[in-house]
């Protein structure tokens, strides 16, 4: 962003809303990006080319600066994001599952080792489960005989 105008407001919110617009492009939003491009960014650019401008500064090369920076900042993000979610893919989730893999071989092994067979385990767990009922039901009420009052339907 240009440094000249990191403190007007109005500058700062263009350059978030073209930022918000190259983001939802890049993520295959189209119509939410052309809505923004279209119909908002323009008026925050007439806006901002109403405010007064040291001497020498041309508005429309500060503002195709900002949108190529912009652009290129959202793609080198979006490239970082593919770096680390490959990274994640291909080192990271194959270590934790071998981790967890090898934790439950461990408790198989633990509880075979003690006598206990895996369906005695498994069944063990099961009794030991959280998911348990916590709401227990009335007995069914007692079948009413002839000589009692009950309701009947009309």
């Amino acid at each position: 962003m240009n440094r000249s105008f990191a403190n007007d407001p109005l500058w700062s919110s263009l350059v978030e809303q073209f930022r918000d617009a190259c983001v939802l492009r890049r993520n295959g939003r189209h119509e939410e990006a052309e809505q923004l491009l279209q119909t908002e960014l323009p008026n925050k650019i007439a806006a901002w080319s109403k405010q007064p401008l040291a001497v020498g500064v041309d508005r429309r090369t500060v503002l195709e600066n900002m949108f190529h920076e912009e652009q290129r900042r959202i793609e080198e993000a979006f490239f970082v994001q593919k770096l680390v979610a490959t990274q994640i893919e291909e080192q990271l989730l194959p270590k934790l599952c071998f981790m967890i893999a090898e934790e439950i071989r461990d408790v198989v092994r633990s509880e075979t080792r003690g006598g206990n067979d895996f369906g005695d385990l498994l069944s063990r767990r099961r009794t030991q489960s959280p998911a348990r009922p916590r709401v227990e039901f009335d007995e069914p009420p007692v079948r009413m005989t002839e000589g009692e009052p009950h309701l009947q339907a009309a």
